[in-house]
């Protein structure tokens, strides 16, 4: 048992005089999707309406330096049930189905061999090939009627209670009609905000009446995820629970409007978080009731939480730090963040906050906070950003979004709650950038981290030696190799020589970095074309084949890249199909647009087969894109 364990269980039995002390505490989570801060009452906004989460901030406490480890719902899940972070395990990528060790076990599965009830209401998406069995292991019930109720009179439970009225399908992808149906027929008298109502728009986007509608959907989704999780409240008092029972309510990442989830920045991470604990457990505390804390918490921090609660010992795999009971260890300095790829877009980002700042670095600068996704681009509110910015209406910051990104951002989270102001060059913050880049490089070196492997290779090589255990061998992932020349990525015309060279390597992983690398600033490479087509053919290892083509192409009609490219596009390999599209969807249109002729002939002879899922929608998306026409909700399902 473990010190502050000890400190527990003596702390809990001396108040003998209170019988209610010696239990264990019931825990609650009410989860709810896609959602920041900036968009819920008690965090500032005052045209949100959800009194059911701010009256809990009022009597609880209310976190402002909660983030996700992730940017999209299913790595964010992974960490959350394991307690570890998705880098080792290589479950970065959205929907990945790698396979992780056998070490690795749902937190919940050590409460019920303690003697909980565990019971999930009732998403998993744990991102793994193994989840079904981590579900079945971690819950006493896992379905959407799952509650404390099945349990045994008097045995203590923890109860999640995942909301989905919140998530990107009703504030953003689904066409209006359905939002109607699914949100607004919801929702009670007077929870409903208008579009006209005077809520502060993100300042990245366009305030119009067009897009003011778009953004009405976000507070409307929210309030009706409030009302949902009062009528849970309500039958934990009708039970006799409430004041028996730990809760946490937060969401699963960032806000699910472009340039919130699936973005690396403060909108993709920061959560709001609110902690309500009865006054049987305030010992179990170091804050108060109705209080504000900055105290630095992440998602591998959640499982190590509520283990430790339940006077549960943690395994030893586990990477959180408890911030609950009272007593803690030391207060963490930084949280770390990853965006890896989603759905068929290639991308890799990493960040890191001490609370104040966040430091973003871009290893795939190329493409913009706007990406290419089918699943974000069959939206509206995409549509009109498209529209606007092909027109003309939007101002700097508006049009910034849309255009590929720097390689560095540094945004100040307590001034700049939109993060519009990147800070990364200004000379001021010089040593605030060198910190905190070295600090991200470190824990990227010392986790190794595996998603720098792409998913070409997690496929094919890491079926049967594990992500976990291949990023281990030094001579296969020369891990610190690697991330400097990825970091090489964007740095300006003086590092093409090293990544030219870095192409070369022995080490393929070193190549494709090189490779991506130059294709951030393939407009700096005409003078190399020669050079590049000479090195091309001796390149193995085809993701970098693929990306240093798209190189040549965007300077020169190269017959040796050209030729590589089709060969590519219509192979039976879905993530080399993929990776040429994502080239094919930042080039130069007037090259790009070459290839709709290829386009059309393999979308008609290949389609949406089993050994390419997927691919169909990143093909016609790219068509499309080519053809300046909008990808369609209807095409897509």
């Amino acid at each position: 048992m473990k010190g502050w364990q000890l400190n527990l269980l003596v702390g809990s039995l001396g108040l003998a005089s209170n019988a209610f002390a010696q239990q264990r505490p019931n825990i609650l989570w009410l989860t709810y999707e896609d959602t920041s801060p900036q968009f819920i009452g008690c965090y500032g906004n005052e045209e949100a309406k959800t009194p059911v989460m701010d009256g809990l901030a009022a009597e609880g406490v209310r976190f402002t330096n909660a983030y996700s480890t992730g940017t999209v719902s299913s790595p964010s899940r992974f960490c959350l049930i394991t307690g570890c972070r998705p880098g080792r395990y290589g479950t970065g990528n959205h929907r990945s189905n790698y396979e992780i060790p056998e070490f690795v076990h749902g937190f919940p599965e050590y409460l019920r061999e303690a003697g909980y009830y565990t019971s999930n209401n009732s998403k998993t998406d744990y991102n793994h090939k193994n989840h079904k069995e981590m579900t079945r292991r971690s819950w006493n019930e896992s379905s959407n009627k799952a509650s404390w109720r099945g349990r045994k009179p008097g045995q203590p439970f923890f109860s999640v209670f995942n909301v989905f009225h919140s998530h990107q399908s009703r504030t953003m992808t689904n066409p209006w009609d359905y939002y109607e149906r699914q949100i607004l027929s919801h929702l009670d008298n007077g929870r409903q905000i208008a579009e006209t109502a005077p809520f502060e728009m993100p300042a990245f986007y366009r305030d119009s009446p067009e897009m003011r509608k778009h953004v009405s959907r976000v507070y409307n989704a929210i309030s009706l995820t409030d009302q949902a999780f009062g009528e849970i409240l309500a039958d934990l008092e009708k039970d006799g629970l409430r004041d028996s029972t730990i809760i946490f309510c937060f969401s699963d990442h960032g806000e699910g409007i472009p340039r919130g989830k699936g973005s690396a920045s403060g909108m993709g991470y920061q959560v709001p978080f609110i902690l309500w604990i009865p006054e049987m457990y305030k010992h179990l505390t170091p804050w108060g009731s109705g209080v504000v804390t900055d105290e630095l918490v992440s998602f591998e921090d959640f499982a190590a939480t509520v283990l430790s609660l339940a006077g549960v010992e943690l395994p030893t795999y586990m990477e959180g730090v408890p911030f609950l009971p009272a007593i803690q260890e030391k207060s963490k300095k930084y949280v770390f963040g990853a965006c890896d790829a989603v759905d068929n877009n290639v991308e890799l980002s990493r960040s890191v906050t001490d609370g104040r700042y966040m430091y973003t670095r871009v290893f795939t600068a190329y493409q913009p906070f706007v990406r290419w996704i089918p699943y974000y681009d069959v939206s509206d509110i995409q549509h009109q950003m498209r529209s606007d910015y092909r027109t003309g209406k939007m101002n700097a910051c508006q049009k910034a979004i849309m255009e590929p990104r720097a390689v560095e951002y540094l945004y100040d989270l307590k001034k700049d709650k939109w993060e519009t102001t990147n800070l990364a060059f200004d000379p001021a913050y010089k040593s605030i950038v060198e910190e905190m880049r070295s600090a991200l490089k470190e824990h990227l070196i010392q986790t190794r981290d595996a998603n720098f492997i792409p998913q070409y290779t997690l496929a094919s090589e890491c079926v049967e030696e594990l992500p976990y255990y291949y990023r281990l061998s030094e001579k296969k992932y020369p891990i610190e190799e690697i991330v400097n020349v990825a970091m090489l990525s964007g740095m300006g015309e003086e590092v093409i020589p090293q990544q030219i060279a870095a192409l070369q390597a022995d080490n393929k992983f070193v190549s494709y970095w090189a490779s991506v690398g130059l294709f951030t600033q393939r407009r700096h490479l005409r003078s190399y074309v020669s050079q590049l087509e000479k090195i091309l053919p001796t390149v193995t290892y085809p993701p970098a084949q693929i990306w240093l083509a798209g190189s040549i192409l965007e300077n020169e009609d190269s017959r040796v890249a050209r030729k590589l490219f089709d060969e590519y596009l219509v192979g039976e390999n879905r993530f080399l199909t993929i990776y040429a599209l994502n080239v094919l969807l930042e080039m130069n249109m007037d090259m790009a647009k070459t290839f709709i002729p290829q386009l059309r002939e393999i979308e008609k002879n290949y389609g949406n087969n089993q050994k390419r899922p997927g691919v169909e929608d990143m093909m016609r998306i790219a068509r499309l894109r080519l053809e300046g026409k909008d990808f369609q909700f209807d095409t897509y399902w």
